[in-house]
């Protein structure tokens, strides 16, 4: 950026500032007016300090603009932001810059290049970090989702109990059971309760996912007790005419702790 078109701009900031938030709000309903006669007036606050670092796309005072940027983002939501008159917000923010421009002579090809690429690399990097928060949102509410979906709570000193809730399939049960076993590795656990009395339907495929499940306990030395065992499942167990094989299956969790207290 040449010192003389850095000082054009500058000049166009400092002394045009009514005008530029004039043309601006132009663009709005007279109900968004107020708000954006603001956000515009704080945007050629930091433009200007921008300017003053050769508008260097790297530059602390372009950090300072773009969180600014990403603080509209929130308030105005990312659609309306996004999708602002068939472009980005962002986009916009130079067209009254160079409608002044254009009325002092100075809006040549290689100032409007420079203004251009500045606004879009600032576009190009709030995307990039929308995309990388969102994806942050997305692995945590992934993991929160996991971790509620089979919570271990331990009931006694040496009893835990996994509670399942929805519907059960190989790729879910794989993951409860990586979770039982950890925890399973790292305490000295007994006996590890299964309730399913919050299971959506019953059938055959979940019917083989709770035997991996006990054998999976089993193989860690601890004993499994299934319970939530409710008058739909037992009969939607014999209608299937599946067997639990060797699974010690229990109506209520009280039932099974009895049992397991009683050893």
């Amino acid at each position: 950026m040449n010192d003389n078109f850095k000082r054009q701009l500058l000049e166009i900031v400092q002394n045009y500032n009514e005008e530029l938030v004039q043309l601006w709000i132009e663009l709005f309903d007279d109900n968004e007016k107020d708000d954006e006669y603001r956000y515009y007036d704080d945007f050629l606050g930091f433009f200007e300090e921008c300017l003053h670092a050769n508008l260097d796309l790297h530059s602390l005072e372009t950090e300072a603009l773009q969180h600014f940027l990403e603080k509209i983002i929130e308030i105005k939501g990312e659609d309306s932001f996004f999708n602002f008159k068939d472009s980005v917000y962002t986009c916009y923010l130079k067209f009254p810059i160079l409608k002044k421009m254009d009325d002092i002579d100075i809006i040549h090809y290689d100032n409007v290049a420079i203004l251009t690429q500045f606004f879009e690399g600032i576009t190009s990097s709030i995307i990039v970090n929308l995309l990388k928060k969102n994806n942050e949102v997305r692995i945590t509410t992934m993991q929160e989702l996991e971790e509620r979906e089979a919570p271990i709570a331990k009931v006694w000193h040496n009893t835990i109990m996994v509670s399942i809730v929805g519907s059960l399939d190989s790729h879910r049960v794989l993951k409860i059971i990586d979770k039982i076993l950890d925890f399973l590795d790292k305490s000295e656990i007994e006996h590890v309760i299964v309730d399913i009395g919050a299971i959506y339907d019953m059938n055959s495929e979940v019917a083989r996912q709770i035997i991996k499940l006990n054998n999976a306990i089993h193989y860690m030395g601890s004993n499994a007790y299934l319970t939530g065992i409710t008058p739909a499942i037992a009969k939607s167990l014999t209608h299937l005419d599946l067997l639990l094989d060797n699974i010690k299956t229990y109506s209520t969790t009280q039932k099974a702790m009895e049992d397991i207290i009683g050893k």
